[in-house]
């Protein structure tokens, strides 16, 4: 008998079939997945700012009367103590006013003397003693005058001071008012931190964990600052008010005023603000119950599984949880829509730490 052509074939076919029986399927390849570490809530917020270094006073130091300038002894940079000359004009024009002043003082004197006698003696008039009486008081305020201008024609330091600038030069010609030397008051220097609006608005002295300043110059070291006071008139540009702190006087640098300081401030998280952990909003899907969840990470399988958690709000792009997780949790943040539990995954890449911003 004949046996059929296609035969071969069919037998080929079978015997393929039952190899492809015997042979397990490849193994589904684990899942890439995006990681971040869960982290508590440390009920405090840290803020950096930019500030500079400011002294405690600065005054323009100015006659109060004019005259040809003829001291300027002092040079920029110096320090000086207080009552040092800061400046003299030419005194010759007011020592010759005073005298001039005292010789007319005299006269007067003379002159009220001789209507006392005179009016004792009945021959000189009550008007006539008085003319010489107020003669003598003009004379008297003069003289007062003179000598004060006198003194004015001399600029003495009024605290101990760093000579910050010197504003004219020696010999000229001042008018009253005009500066002539800017002193500034360094017994303490202190740093003044601008802030916005919001920042005033919401500030509370009592939340002020901490205030320090650094100095580029002084890699790794921090200096405490105390608070002095808030200026609360706010920058024409910038609109932005200023906090004014006082530099420790042990810093290890000559630190003046005009250098720039970063400073760092630690507050307390306000009582009625929101706490727990906080993760990213992209890591929470809703479960088949409806209560929300996330998928933690197991290192040691590999694989993930769902977690309900708790929250109280949202602050940004971020969940605040109040259960449900612990710190230190690894939970999937990108890909959950295709999460099943016990699904192998591969992190992507090692986990970044999620928290409070710093």
């Amino acid at each position: 008998m004949t046996r059929p052509s296609w035969l071969p074939a069919l037998s080929a076919v079978l015997f393929l079939a039952s190899c492809a029986e015997d042979t397990p399927p490849p193994p589904a390849q684990a899942r890439l997945v995006q990681l971040a570490e869960v982290t508590a809530e440390n009920g405090e917020t840290r803020h950096e700012f930019v500030g500079r270094v400011e002294a405690r006073l600065s005054v323009d130091m100015a006659f109060q009367v004019g005259g040809q300038l003829a001291r300027l002894p002092l040079n920029e940079g110096v320090r000086i103590e207080q009552g040092t000359l800061v400046a003299a004009l030419d005194a010759e024009d007011f020592e010759r006013a005073a005298r001039e002043a005292r010789v007319q003082l005299q006269q007067a004197n003379t002159d009220l003397e001789r209507q006392r006698t005179l009016h004792a003696r009945g021959i000189a008039s009550q008007a006539a003693l008085d003319s010489a009486q107020t003669n003598y008081d003009l004379r008297e305020v003069a003289l007062q005058t003179a000598r004060r201008n006198l003194d004015y024609a001399t600029l003495t330091a009024p605290f101990d001071a760093l000579v910050s600038r010197r504003l004219i030069d020696n010999f000229a010609i001042v008018s009253p008012g005009q500066p002539v030397v800017r002193l500034m008051d360094v017994s303490e220097l202190r740093v003044s931190i601008p802030i916005s609006e919001g920042m005033v608005a919401t500030f509370d002295a009592d939340d002020l964990v901490s205030l320090e300043a650094a100095f580029a110059f002084l890699p790794g070291q921090t200096f405490s600052l105390v608070p002095r006071e808030l200026v609360s008139e706010p920058d024409a540009a910038s609109r932005t008010y200023r906090a004014i702190a006082a530099l420790p006087d042990n810093i290890p640098a000559n630190i003046l005023p005009g250098m720039t300081a970063t400073v760092f401030a630690e507050f307390a998280s306000d009582a009625s603000a929101l706490t727990g952990m906080r993760i990213p909003l992209a890591a929470v899907s809703a479960a088949p119950d409806g209560s929300q969840r996330v998928w933690v990470y197991d290192a040691e399988t590999g694989t993930v599984s769902p977690a309900s958690i708790s929250t109280d709000g949202f602050e940004g792009e971020t969940v605040i949880v109040t259960d449900g997780l612990q710190a230190g949790d690894r939970i999937v943040t990108a890909g959950i829509s295709a999460l099943h539990e016990g699904m192998e995954v591969r992190p992507l890449s090692d986990s970044a730490r999620f928290g409070t911003p710093q």
